[in-house]
């Protein structure tokens, strides 16, 4: 890859590129329609690219850079370069704050994430600033948020999890399961749904520890779920480091034989590494949201291998791409980049009615036209309900022991909503 994990806490401009066209982007709250000036677009990427979930904001970085890339190579919006700026919130909320206020200083109309990580720490702030926010992660916090200016293009947790739970209860038959989950906020808020989801569908949690992260040993934990409680499969979110450890633990007490499942990290290479390829391959299994449309998905890795020189995508970096294609065509369509007046063209141009449409330049194509458009990403369909959310079906997905990410199980959205 041309660019990699090494770009970690410093500020870059991302695709700042000049083209014909004119545009005036002034501050944020205070900035009209777009009229003449400025040749380029700025927009903020707020992610955590360092701190124990480091590899969470490299995803969502690679989707960023795909969607500038898609757009700017199709004429930009109106005509305009979109120019991004990466600030990193080191995966807290605290820290957030100030990557944020960093972003503003440069007037951005858009933001790209934050994740779930550190989303609470800024996220009242997109009102007041009239910043508008396309961000990624799954916290149940926000299945019923009420933030005009934020929008989540990731299905939620409640969603996932559930998923997770009927994978074990309906495809791998586990009818009395174990949690383990770190203390991080994040995968503390995981621990109702996915619980809730499998009882609803009739299994039992006979077992269940918190550890905290980066310990030196977790046999304590370990021998707590398995001790005379005998469960057939096993809930568990843990960064890749903690994983380490634990699992070891596992292997070291014998308990290496039944299903360990968990989310979208799952789908990441640094935690399978960590259990060990030739135990993940067997025992382990994560989550992805499969690339619903087969145009949307050839035109995001296209712009994909362009930035990144593969044609093996990140986990959830689709969403991302998404995100920053919805942006532009939020910002066409209401012939502006002031937030206050594209950010209600969102929904208008994802939502049905229209006419569907899978990529940024056969999208802006209708548009010019005068056509009413309905977004189909690489993601899914991107319908976003009154809470802003998005819904999808989901795949599971295993690696094999030479690294290689494969999809062993489907499921549809309509068989989740039943279970939260």
């Amino acid at each position: 890859m041309s660019m990699t994990i090494a770009r970690l806490g410093r500020m870059r401009w991302g695709l700042v590129l000049i083209a014909a066209g004119s545009l005036l982007i002034t501050a944020c709250g205070s900035s009209g329609p777009t009229t003449s000036g400025s040749k380029t677009v700025p927009v903020g990427i707020l992610l955590p690219m360092s701190g124990k979930e480091a590899f969470v904001g490299q995803w969502f970085d690679h989707g960023v850079e795909a969607g500038l890339y898609a757009v700017n190579h199709s004429g930009g919006v109106m005509g305009a370069k979109l120019s991004g700026q990466l600030e990193d919130t080191a995966g807290d909320p605290v820290d957030a704050v100030t990557a944020f206020r960093t972003l503003l200083l440069r007037n951005p109309v858009a933001v790209f994430g934050p994740s779930s990580l550190e989303i609470e720490g800024v996220i009242r702030q997109f009102g007041p600033d009239h910043v508008v926010d396309l961000m990624e992660g799954g916290t149940t916090q926000l299945d019923y948020m009420n933030y005009p200016y934020v929008y989540r293009v990731f299905p939620s947790d409640s969603e996932l999890l559930s998923g997770e739970a009927y994978y074990a209860y309906k495809a791998k038959g586990c009818r009395r399961a174990a949690e383990v989950y770190d203390s991080g906020p994040n995968a503390q808020a995981e621990v109702g749904p996915v619980t809730h989801a499998f009882e609803h569908l009739g299994g039992k949690i006979v077992a269940s520890a918190t550890i905290v992260a980066a310990q030196s040993s977790y046999l304590s934990a370990v021998a707590k779920l398995f001790n005379g409680t005998a469960p057939q499969c096993v809930f568990f979110h843990m960064d890749p480091q903690t994983a380490s450890t634990f699992f070891a633990n596992v292997s070291q007490l014998g308990h290496m034989n039944l299903p360990f499942i968990t989310g979208d990290t799952g789908a990441s290479i640094q935690l399978a590494q960590a259990v060990g390829l030739k135990n993940a391959s067997k025992w382990m299994t994560g989550m992805a949201a499969p690339p619903a449309y087969a145009q949307s998905n050839a035109a995001f890795l296209k712009a994909y291998q362009a930035v990144w020189h593969t044609s093996k995508p990140l986990p959830a970096s689709p969403a991302m791409y998404d995100a920053v294609v919805i942006a532009a065509l939020a910002m066409t369509a209401a012939h502006s980049t002031k937030p206050t007046v594209w950010r209600p063209f969102i929904t208008k141009v994802t939502n049905p009615p229209g006419t569907k449409c899978y990529s940024y330049p056969s999208c802006v194509a209708l548009l010019k036209k005068g056509t009413k458009i309905n977004y189909q990403g690489a993601s899914g369909n991107e319908n976003f309900n009154k809470y802003h959310n998005v819904f999808s079906s989901f795949e599971v997905v295993q690696f094999d022991p030479s690294g290689n990410l494969h999809t062993v199980f489907l499921e549809a959205a309509s068989a989740l909503a039943a279970l939260y």
